[in-house]
């Protein structure tokens, strides 16, 4: 069978046609020559292999077979409509800008390949980095979107789980060659210390192993509010960091480039969330981000986490799902 009869945009030449009952008002209807009109059904007859109008009455009337193809054809072109005009007002619901904000450290180091992907899937969507931003800006609108360390809690918001975010004290293989290996809180005090400070997450106040807890102990201690900054002091063996996250570092403790030190011990893990306003979740391109980032973030975040599965051991995880949608009250 020729192409021609797959061919929708002949079949809506025909459709117009076997309608207005003329060549001269299918021309009209659909701004082309009468001449193109009857090419147009000679073709599809010829395609079909059968006469879809009867060719020498006057008025036109149309064959069974053409009856049959109006029939069914009708439906089908007016369904075909509805997609496109769906498909064109969703294009134009999605199209615009997202301001994302994440952690500085991971827009520096993390964020261009989810970019990348989410870009290649809507690509009218523009999606802009902000860091720094709290909870109170999400509840704001300062931003569309945002990723929180722990559960929100002001009213109107919105939120999905992105993971948890596991923090790690460590240090390099020469450091520990140097100056010993920490064994628990009480032997910082024998270091030089790096510790987080900063916008993100509150002052690491205390380290657990298990059940029990103890606040660490300090002499030398640099606190700072860029953990990428941490992280290259660490790797010129300039100390220990107290409470790393994994994001950061996987790479660097299953290359060797980093250790884990105080056996057991760590800073609480903390669960994260993908968070917006209830007002922004009714734009629809909110919502998509949102439930594409805080899944492929989730599966991320895990994949970290089996990364360094055989180098240190981590608490069990949550069992709360990325699809699930949450919100505050109001």
């Amino acid at each position: 069978m020729s192409s021609r009869a797959d061919d929708l945009s002949a079949w809506r030449v025909f459709v117009t046609y076997a309608k207005t009952g003329s060549l001269v008002a299918a021309a009209d209807v659909l701004d082309v020559e009468p001449s193109s009109v009857s090419r147009t059904i000679r073709s599809l007859e010829r395609a079909i292999g059968q006469a879809l109008v009867q060719h020498n009455s006057r008025p036109m009337q149309l064959t069974e077979a053409g009856q049959k193809a109006l029939s069914r054809m009708e439906p089908v072109l007016r369904t075909h409509q509805k997609l496109i005009e769906s498909l064109q007002t969703d294009a134009a619901a999605t199209a615009g800008h997202i301001r994302l904000s994440v952690a500085p450290g991971f827009a520096s180091r993390r964020i261009m390949p989810f970019l990348t992907a989410f870009k290649a899937l809507y690509s009218n969507i523009d999606i802009d980095i902000v860091t720094g931003m709290k909870e109170p800006d999400m509840a704001k609108g300062l931003c569309e979107v945002g990723v929180l360390t722990g559960e929100p809690a002001l009213p109107g918001l919105v939120y999905m789980y992105r993971g948890r975010n596991v923090y790690l004290p460590v240090a390099s293989p020469a450091y520990i060659a140097r100056h010993g290996m920490p064994l628990g809180p009480i032997d910082l005090v024998k270091h030089t210390v790096y510790a987080y400070q900063g916008p993100v997450r509150p002052e690491t106040k205390f380290l657990e192993r298990g059940e029990i807890r103890e606040a660490p102990v300090y002499d030398r201690v640099v606190r700072m509010a860029d953990i990428t900054t941490i992280r290259q002091a660490l790797l010129a063996d300039q100390g220990v960091g107290v409470d790393m996250p994994l994001v950061q570092i996987y790479e660097d403790l299953t290359a060797g480039r980093l250790v884990p030190v105080m056996p057991g011990w760590m800073r609480k893990p903390e669960e994260c969330y993908v968070v917006t306003s209830r007002a922004n979740w009714h734009i629809r391109r909110v919502r998509l981000f949102m439930q594409w980032f805080a899944k492929r973030m989730h599966e991320a975040f895990d994949g970290y986490e089996k990364a360094v599965s055989s180098i240190v051991g981590l608490p069990p995880k949550s069992q709360i799902s990325s699809d699930e949608v949450f919100q505050t009250k109001r």
